[in-house]
């Protein structure tokens, strides 16, 4: 055997044994390491501010009345077509009579609360919509608007909320901190 030869099976002995102890060390700083696991059933890790969980219908608090328009924009733009609409009358007394959401069917791609203008339809944090029967993954109103939580954790891009409450961006009491204004651009939300 050549003396190159010896010099380059040295190196390559030298790189495993170096490889080998980088390994074994990061193995025994991860072991000693404080554990970070959530026990799911009793703890939940929150959700952020932009999560696209389950479509909830929330009712105006001040008339008691859906803030839904009926403008049908959210069936329109609903790629996968799992959004249906029906009403009654006209004008401005038409009656919202059914709004279904196939939960099967839907992307999550939040097209529908972001062209929302009255903020009609928004994004709840309930991430548990698994089931074993998929007829229960059909949410009509009256299931839509109990999902509603009194102030909703996204909102889409007209942002409403800071204008029907006068308020700007900001500005305003302590529950409206939680509220999620639209980001300008160039700015993360956070």
């Amino acid at each position: 055997m050549s003396v190159a030869r010896r010099i380059n099976a040295g190196g390559r002995v030298a790189g495993a044994v170096k490889a080998l102890a980088t390994g074994l060390g990061l193995t025994w700083l991860v072991m000693l390491r404080r554990k970070v696991t959530v026990k799911y059933p009793i703890e939940r890790l929150p959700v952020s501010n932009r999560f696209h969980g389950l479509l909830a219908l929330p009712i105006d608090p001040e008339t008691g009345k859906d803030l839904c328009i009926i403008c049908f924009q959210c069936e329109r733009v609903c790629p996968s077509r799992c959004i249906h609409i029906e009403a009654q009358g006209k004008g401005k007394e038409r009656v919202l009579t059914r709004f279904d959401i196939e939960m099967d069917k839907c992307q999550y791609c939040g097209f529908c609360v972001e062209v929302c203008p009255t903020e009609a339809i928004v994004f709840v944090p309930h991430y548990e919509s698994s089931t074993f029967d998929r007829s229960t993954l059909l949410y009509n109103l009256d299931e839509l608007h109990l999902a509603a939580p009194k102030e909703p954790i996204a909102m889409g891009i007209v942002g409403g909320a800071h204008r029907r409450n006068g308020r700007k961006n900001g500005t305003g009491d302590a529950g409206a901190s939680r509220r999620l204004v639209p980001p300008e651009r160039g700015r993360p939300v956070s």
